[in-house]
């Protein structure tokens, strides 16, 4: 196998939309002869512990460095491709979703729609790293683990543990992709909440107005673990049952 697959989360305290979406991408991953690999909360091992201890309040931003270290420790196995999904992405769509084109590296397309103070929908474009995929040889990959490690030296902490949420995942990279660009793939999208909303009601207009921004099919989703899970889990039933519904209207 060429390409590998990883996941991590943790192994207590699942939800069962989490154990689908987890199911959902080792199904697409052997459907394409993928390898694919779990890695529980082992994956903070692979951060420094100044890093961990500076991100005690926001595991997440300790994930955005481990989940870098994983793909370099598999690179260095041999393989020629390796992808990170995050724990809450659902693949509703598996035939239609290919890694293979990959030759270097690769990030997810955002199209995230909320409403502005007007209670007008307003859509907005973004990167994100719940999709990142690396090839040997790319220059990125140690470029974004050393960038990682300098903003969190750099960053001030506040008294409770704060810290700007995202700093070395979408926001990093939405400031990369300003600047220089970077290869995406909108395959893999994002769910607003308010995008979930509308497919556990099985349309409306938030919905639409993603759907409308995007140029690719959406294969797949990273649903907003912020919702309550009888939603989130009607969306995942909807997206599983009756995946057209992705299809603009």
């Amino acid at each position: 196998m060429e390409t590998l697959v990883i996941q991590s989360y943790r192994s207590h305290n699942v939800a069962p939309w989490i154990e689908t979406c987890l199911a959902s991408v080792k199904s697409w991953s052997n459907l394409h002869n993928y390898a694919y690999r779990f890695v529980g909360e082992e994956i903070f091992d692979r951060v420094p512990d100044w890093y961990r201890g500076k991100t005690r309040a926001h595991p997440q931003i300790a994930t955005d460095l481990g989940r870098l270290e994983l793909i370099r420790e598999a690179l260095d196995e041999g393989y020629r491709r390796v992808a990170w999904l995050d724990a809450d992405v659902l693949i509703f769509a598996p035939t239609g979703l290919t890694l293979d084109h990959i030759d270097s590296y690769s990030f997810g397309r955002e199209f995230w729609v909320q409403s502005n103070q007007r209670g007008e929908l307003k859509l907005f474009r973004n990167t994100h790293n719940a999709l990142c995929v690396f090839c040997p040889g790319n220059p990125f990959l140690d470029f974004y683990r050393h960038a990682c490690l300098n903003i969190i030296e750099r960053m001030d902490v506040g008294p409770d543990g704060s810290m700007v949420p995202q700093i070395v995942g979408p926001k990093l990279l939405n400031a990369l992709q300003n600047m220089m660009g970077l290869p995406v793939m909108e395959s893999i999208g994002m769910a607003s909440p308010l995008v979930i909303t509308d497919i556990a009601a099985g349309g409306g207009p938030a919905l639409n107005m993603m759907l409308d921004a995007m140029d690719d099919p959406v294969c797949g989703l990273n649903l907003c673990a912020s919702m309550s899970p009888a939603e989130v889990d009607q969306a995942c039933d909807r997206l599983l049952g009756t995946p057209a519904i992705m299809k603009p209207s």
